[in-house]
C-alpha cells in the first residue's frame, strides 16, 4: 500500500526551505518593515474579491482579519461587521493602516500568530480572514486549529495555488521551480482536520505601463536575451506610446469553512 503524504510535514519542510528564511518571526518582521512605507502602491486592487467577501461577511457581529498588514483587505471589509480586529505581527504595516484612520469599531493588534492563537484575551469572532497570511507558518496544523477554534461562524482562506504574474510564472519555468500550491495543500489540510472547505476561484485583473521596452524587461527580470523575453510576455502586452500597458488576470483561491448558523 503506498503511504499517503503527510499533508502538515510537507508544508513545514516546504516552508523551512525557504531561502529568505521568512518563518523566522524577527526575519518576517524585518522583511515587512523594509515593504510598509511602498507596499500599498505595489499591490493590486481586488475589487471581484471584496465584493464576494462582503456579500457573505454583512451583518456579521465581528471580523478578525489575520495578517490584516496596511488593510488592504480590512477597511473594505469593516463596515460589514460590528466590530472588527485587524491582526499583524508587523508594528510598520499596522502603523500605515493606523495612519488611514479606520474607523471606530477597528481594533488594532499586534501580536505573533502563535502567540494570539493561545491567547486568551483574544475571543472567538463570527468570522476569521486569513488572506496570504499563512505561507510562511510552519506549523500549519496548529495554525489551521487555532483558527478554527476562534471562528464562530465562517473561516475564510485566501491563497494563490502557484501562478503568479506572467514574468514571475514565466522567471520560475525557466528556472525549474514552479511556485507552491499553498490553496491546494491548504485544502489538503482542513481535510485532514475533519473539515469540508468550499472552494472558490475569483478573477482579478492588474495592469501595469511602461513608458520603455528596458524599464518593462528589468521589472521582468527574466534570464533571457531581451527579444527573447519580450516575445513571451507579448500575450500580455498592448503598444502604449514608446512603452507598453503589460495587462494579466489571476486567480484568488477562496477556501471557506462554514462553522455555524448565525443566530
Amino acid at each position: 500500500m503506498t503511504a499517503v503524504p503527510d499533508i502538515f510535514a510537507a508544508w513545514t519542510a516546504q516552508v523551512l526551505a525557504a531561502r529568505s528564511e521568512r518563518w523566522r518571526p524577527e526575519r518576517d518582521r524585518a522583511f515587512w518593515r523594509a515593504k510598509a512605507a511602498s507596499y500599498d502602491a505595489a499591490q493590486p486592487p481586488l475589487p471581484n474579491t471584496v465584493a464576494w467577501l462582503r456579500e457573505r461577511l454583512w451583518g456579521a457581529g465581528s471580523l478578525l482579519d489575520v495578517g490584516a498588514g496596511t488593510g488592504r483587505l480590512t477597511l473594505p471589509l469593516a463596515d460589514a461587521a460590528s466590530w472588527v480586529t485587524a491582526l499583524d505581527h508587523s508594528p510598520e504595516m499596522l502603523a500605515v493602516l493606523r495612519a488611514k484612520a479606520p474607523p471606530a469599531h477597528l481594533h488594532l493588534r499586534c501580536q505573533e500568530l502563535a502567540d494570539a492563537l493561545c491567547d486568551p484575551t483574544l475571543s472567538p469572532h463570527d468570522a476569521v480572514l486569513s488572506a496570504w497570511s499563512l505561507a510562511y507558518v510552519p506549523d500549519l496544523r496548529e495554525a489551521l486549529v487555532g483558527l478554527l477554534r476562534l471562528a464562530r461562524r465562517d473561516l475564510y482562506l485566501l491563497e494563490d495555488d502557484g501562478a503568479g504574474s506572467p514574468h514571475v510564472t514565466l522567471r520560475r519555468q525557466l528556472a525549474g521551480q514552479p511556485g507552491p500550491q499553498r490553496a491546494s495543500c491548504l485544502r489538503r489540510a482542513l481535510s485532514a482536520l475533519g473539515e469540508s472547505p468550499q472552494s472558490r476561484t475569483i478573477t482579478e485583473e492588474r495592469e501595469l505601463t511602461f513608458p520603455n521596452t528596458a524599464a518593462l524587461l528589468a521589472q521582468a527580470r527574466l534570464p533571457l536575451p531581451d527579444a527573447e523575453a519580450l516575445a513571451g510576455l507579448r500575450p500580455h502586452l498592448t503598444p502604449n506610446g514608446a512603452g507598453w500597458r503589460y495587462r494579466w488576470s489571476f486567480e484568488v483561491h477562496v477556501l471557506h469553512v462554514r462553522l455555524g448558523e448565525r443566530p
